[in-house]
């Protein structure tokens, strides 16, 4: 299966089962929820939706970061999609969706559980390990 990648507008249907992937993935299993404003404080960023068909199985978020520099942020994909490739797809849709908007370099903070697979895709750890929302977690970034 190849997936199919497209930017979400924010407040469509497709940002809201995109917010709600990311919530069953990323939050829900550590017993947090996104804080009040949390959501809101994205409008301004690019919304990326995987889908196999028209079923969102991924999703991503690409956070403007200072002068050159992109921040992927809340990358989810689900348990059923996962070694589909739909990783892979939205890391190759969000980099050039970065460079699209001028952008030199991706950072992200992975958690080192993911650490593995953004080494693949040629990310390079920077810095020590840190904890948030309660996992360890590596600062990584990569030149486009």
């Amino acid at each position: 299966m190849t997936p199919h990648i497209r930017l979400l507008a924010f407040g469509s249907a497709g940002h809201a089962a995109a917010v709600a992937l990311r919530r069953a993935v990323l939050r829900a299993p550590l017993g947090l929820d996104f804080a009040p404003g949390q959501l809101a404080a994205e409008a301004g960023d690019a919304h990326l939706g995987a889908f196999d068909g028209e079923t969102l199985i991924g999703a991503a978020v690409l956070t403007p970061y200072g002068e050159g520099v992109c921040k992927l942020r809340q990358m989810a994909v689900s348990e059923a999609a996962r070694g589909t490739g739909a990783g892979a797809g939205l890391l190759a849709a969000a980099e050039a969706e970065a460079r699209r908007r001028g952008a030199r370099r991706v950072v992200l903070e992975a958690r080192l559980t993911a650490r593995g697979f953004y080494e693949r895709f040629g990310y390079a750890a920077e810095g020590g390990v840190f904890t948030q929302v309660t996992l360890p977690h590596i600062l990584m970034a990569k030149s486009i």
